[in-house]
């Protein structure tokens, strides 16, 4: 069996947006430039990818935090209840036909489950933060979800058109998300 890391998922995930992020630079760096000071650029595609690669680096990385949250609450003898380490796993608990308890998929807003992961590895770390969706980041983080959500779901071609600004809310979005990780994990004990 092949052996791949959660690291090698990150990774690759940020390097699949870093590589979105400069097509969409390099789009504009060579679209129409007009008189007004605006561009004409065929962006659309590249940004399309950008949003989804943004919104996989997003999920992926909160996946792996609660399970490194886990992990570290095992290792410094931080009991977590259940509940948690179900939600950390996504997985959730229902009765089939025959009446037997079975496990399925836990469908977890994605908001609520950043504020979990991020918590759970606050939790883990017996670190004295707690979650500020106060933050620029996390407004332009709700903004960008109806993009993407938008663009994976769309109704019609306009669905499918994308703004320098909302390409620029996506960014925010998950630099944001980058720059609270990087603290998070600055602050472990």
């Amino acid at each position: 069996m092949d052996e791949r890391s959660t690291s090698e998922l990150i990774v690759t995930l940020g390097e699949d947006f870093q590589r979105c992020y400069a097509n969409v630079i390099k789009d504009i760096e060579n679209g129409e430039k007009q008189d007004d000071g605006t561009t004409l650029a065929d962006h659309e595609f590249n940004a399309r990818q950008l949003v989804r690669a943004g919104f996989a680096l997003i999920e992926g990385v909160s996946f792996a935090l609660k399970i490194a949250a886990i992990d570290d609450a095992i290792e410094n003898g931080i009991e977590l209840t259940q509940a948690e380490i179900d939600f950390a796993f996504e997985v959730s608990h229902q009765l089939n036909e025959k009446g037997k308890v079975v496990e399925v998929s836990a469908h977890i807003n994605l908001t609520k489950n950043i504020k979990f992961a991020f918590n759970l590895y606050s939790k883990a770390h017996s670190l004295n933060q707690s979650f500020d969706a106060g933050l620029t980041w996390w407004s332009d983080l709700k903004k960008a979800i109806k993009i993407r959500d938008r663009l994976m779901h769309p109704r019609s071609p306009e669905n499918l058109d994308i703004e320098p600004n909302e390409v620029i809310t996506v960014i925010s979005a998950v630099r944001g998300f980058e720059a609270l990780l990087v603290e998070y994990i600055g602050k472990k004990a």
